[in-house]
């Protein structure tokens, strides 16, 4: 079997001396490992990790290994590696959907997310925390874990949100949370008031995404590659 896409690549692993393993998130058929034979050094540059190539795949059965061709779209790679803060988020957020997505499984609406954060990470002079934690955010949504942010849990009210609740991922007012205030978590104010967050939101930003993230996807695990971008930020 075989098929073509486009994927980024988030992994790149030596295989043989002229032959190298690469992994990618691709557009409509989510992770995918193959083998790339390596005839010169062009093939090099071309598998970096970030990069977004055209890719195309076969193999005798779907669940081998698997031979791989690509050819690069775009490069991301040098924009990344260039900035420590971005080159943290992209190792974060790619050691994150390592755990969450299962191979050859499709995640088509969180392609776009993922593409759209390295263009940003390209374009932009400096990394965006709020860009960064809103594909935290995305990522959870894509796994049937997103949160609800909009309205309070018990009144409905859009007013003074000011918690989150642990169990059902759902905005608290203010109000309706005091009397439970040791039991839920903080929501970022500038989540709704759309302005540039500082040192004690970020903090209270990365403990929501973490509880939630932990309690669906990592199940205790500490992820280098994410607690070196915390350590970064905070």
């Amino acid at each position: 079997m075989n098929f073509r896409d486009q994927g980024i690549i988030i992994a790149k692993n030596d295989f043989k001396e002229n032959a190298t393993v690469i992994t990618l998130f691709t557009q409509n058929h989510g992770l995918y490992s193959g083998v790339v034979r390596l005839p010169g050094r062009k093939n090099g540059n071309v598998l970096m990790e970030g990069n977004l190539v055209d890719f195309f795949w076969s193999a005798r059965l779907h669940e081998h290994l698997g031979s791989a061709k690509c050819e690069l779209i775009r490069s991301y790679s040098s924009y990344i590696m260039q900035d420590r803060l971005k080159l943290y988020s992209f190792n974060s957020i790619v050691s994150i959907i390592k755990r969450a997505f299962c191979e050859h499984e499709p995640h088509n609406n969180f392609f776009p997310k993922f593409l759209n954060h390295l263009d940003l990470l390209k374009n932009d002079k400096s990394f965006s925390f709020v860009d960064y934690i809103n594909l935290e955010l995305d990522l959870l949504t894509e796994t049937g874990h997103g949160l609800q942010l909009n309205n309070c849990a018990a009144t409905g009210s859009s007013k003074d949100l000011y918690y989150v609740s642990p169990k059902s991922g759902q905005a608290v007012s203010r109000i309706a949370g005091t009397p439970y205030a040791n039991k839920l978590l903080i929501l970022p104010q500038y989540f709704l008031s759309n302005t540039e967050p500082n040192n004690e939101e970020k903090r209270q930003a990365f403990m929501l995404t973490s509880y939630f993230l932990d309690r669906y996807i990592l199940h205790g695990k500490t992820l280098k590659e994410r607690q070196a971008l915390i350590d970064a930020v905070l």
